[in-house]
């Protein structure tokens, strides 16, 4: 046997094992639960109430929003798997924002405006941004690491909790947005 063929034996063995090692950790990722009608109407309110400021100095309370389906991501510019999923976020803001339905990506950054304003011009979101550099907010409500969002009723209870990245433009989430703009305000389907 050739040194040639030797180092490819070894090269083959090493992307293998690479490989496997990939499948590992996807299998590892933490996989979205079903929502089902039974998740939809076991809801509990959401637990914090907040105003943070937007990228043009805007309060932005969570209590203004009621009414409306509200997607709240919290996230980070030095995030990779936050750097993945806001094209579909964007993409689903297009779609539901004359809806009914709010998107605020609450940024952890600690330089705030500075680190998060041209994160946001170089992907061109359009969704409202909100700065939270003192982790004020976020805080109280992550447990297991970011990208985590929270989808809101109208009514701001959970309807879900999702954890790592996502399609957001997916038929998944927009089966679950349209049931919930289907409701009225108190909670029930028409």
């Amino acid at each position: 046997m050739t040194m040639r063929h030797t180092r490819l034996k070894l090269a083959a063995v090493l992307l293998l094992v690479a490989a496997l090692g990939l499948l590992q950790y996807l299998a590892s990722l933490p996989q979205a639960p079903a929502i089902t009608p039974a998740t939809l109407q076991a809801r509990k309110p959401f637990p914090v109430d907040f105003a943070l400021p937007d990228l043009h100095g805007q309060t932005v309370r969570l209590a203004d929003l009621r009414g409306k389906v509200v997607l709240l991501n919290f996230w980070a510019t030095w995030c990779a798997p936050c750097r993945v999923e806001m094209p579909s976020m964007n993409a689903l803001y297009h779609t539901y924002r004359d809806k009914g339905f709010e998107l605020l990506a609450i940024s952890m950054d600690v330089f705030g405006k500075e680190a998060v304003a041209p994160f946001v011009a170089q992907y061109g979101l359009t969704f409202p941004v909100l700065l939270d550099p003192q982790d004020t907010v976020s805080s109280r409500l992550l447990g297991g690491g970011i990208p985590t969002s929270y989808v809101l009723d109208k009514r701001s209870r959970i309807a879900a909790v999702e954890v790592g990245t996502r399609d957001w433009d997916s038929e998944r989430f927009r089966r679950l947005l349209d049931r919930l703009l289907a409701e009225e305000a108190g909670g029930t389907t028409p």
